[in-house]
């Protein structure tokens, strides 16, 4: 798919067609996209180097996908209006969320485990600055398991949360945090609770 006149052609035909099966068609057969079994995708643009999409993954309207690598885990679902710009991989596992108009600049990796949810709307996930770029600096962001971002929450470079963790509406996250089963809030964001296991005392 080197030619830029008939990836363009494609992804119009992807945009106006009505059927999930013939665009999986298309991104198989002309993109040699790896895509599972009972995948449906919406009208979404995936332009990227390599896709391995799981089996029963659901991508809804008006989302793009422009980046190296694209790894989507079985039974994820991303929702709409979702944005993933970038020259290196996103990530996300199994059994995860993303719901709409949230923003994920993969300059850097960004990595999303199993069974976590970026809820809500308009989070946005940055992994490169002026200074740290220049300085060659890996500003990947890594989000664990089970974790929950609540809406409007912003993530700066290199972030790494570990598992069990829930990030409460409007932080801004400017640290890393280690440690398991926490409540995250603040601008600048803090541990306000410690002990709490999100899945099971909502």
């Amino acid at each position: 798919m080197n030619n830029l006149i008939i990836r363009k052609l494609l992804f119009k035909v992807i945009l106006v067609c009505h059927s999930s099966k013939i665009r999986i068609f298309i991104y198989r057969f002309f993109f040699n996209y790896t895509i599972g079994k009972n995948v449906r995708i919406d009208k979404c643009i995936i332009s990227c180097e390599s896709v391995s999409i799981g089996d029963n993954v659901i991508l809804r309207d008006n989302n793009l996908f422009k980046c190296k690598r694209l790894e989507i885990g079985n039974k994820t679902e991303i929702n709409s209006n979702n944005t993933v710009l970038g020259y290196s991989n996103f990530i996300i596992g199994y059994n995860s969320r993303i719901m709409n108009h949230h923003y994920f600049d993969v300059w850097n990796n960004i990595i999303i485990g199993n069974n976590t949810w970026i809820a809500g709307r308009n989070s946005q996930f940055w992994t490169h600055g002026s200074t740290q770029t220049k300085l060659g600096k890996d500003l990947s962001i890594n989000i664990g398991n089970d974790i929950y971002i609540s809406s409007d929450c912003k993530l700066a470079p290199g972030i790494k949360i570990s598992d069990i963790n829930l990030i409460s509406l409007g932080s801004v996250i400017t640290q890393n945090y280690e440690t398991n089963k926490n409540i995250i809030a603040g601008n600048p964001s803090s541990i306000i609770k410690t002990g709490i296991d999100w899945r099971k005392n909502w």
